[in-house]
């Protein structure tokens, strides 16, 4: 009976430094680190900037009562435990311009609706970049309870929209990579 019992806590340990073992190795840091020399000029959907690792395309589904009114959606991302960047193109149908203020609300609903996310907290101010109207929203929150923060731009031109989308844990290593990426963008409709 003693052996059985030692062999079942013995099976437990290993289980338990097992799983802690696989986590260190396996699953995504919450702090980011990139060696400088992973930093490139990256190109999406009208959109450069620099960057230590490329997006990915990703497919939206848009809620059924705005697909009649989009022509097309583009959507790259980069997401990790630690942080995540976003970049989209919309363009409305002929005729049906970007309601610049509807598009905020629209992201933040779509990211407070999450359910790992909680807290939100955050505010938009006018920005203008490469002539183009736009919106810079900061804000922080929780994701699976753990400080995080955002810094979006959304601009609009006409009937096109472009949204940049950047989260990411609250350290700052993390910041740092943001405000890098951030800072670099450019943008050519």
């Amino acid at each position: 009976m003693v052996q059985l019992v030692v062999s079942i806590m013995i099976f437990v340990i290993c289980a338990i430094g097992g799983k802690l073992a696989y986590d260190a190795l396996f699953n995504d840091p919450e702090i980011t680190s990139f060696e400088e020399s992973k930093w490139r000029n990256r190109e999406y959907l009208g959109i450069k900037f620099e960057s230590p690792f490329e997006l990915s395309e990703t497919e939206v589904d848009l809620p059924k009562f705005i697909k009649p009114f989009v022509k097309y959606m583009n959507t790259y991302e980069y997401d990790s435990k630690a942080l995540c960047l976003g970049v989209s193109r919309s363009e409305n149908i002929e005729g049906l311009s970007v309601d610049i203020d509807g598009a905020v609300k629209g992201m933040m609903m779509s990211l407070d609706a999450d359910d790992d996310v909680s807290g939100l907290d955050y505010e938009a101010s006018p920005v203008y970049k490469h002539y183009l109207e736009g919106r810079k929203i900061t804000g922080k929150f929780k994701m699976k309870g753990k400080n995080a923060v955002i810094t979006a731009e959304l601009f609009k031109s006409g009937s096109k929209l472009i949204q940049i989308l950047w989260t990411n844990l609250d350290f700052p290593e993390n910041r740092e990579v943001g405000e890098r990426i951030m800072q670099s963008i450019r943008i050519q409709l």
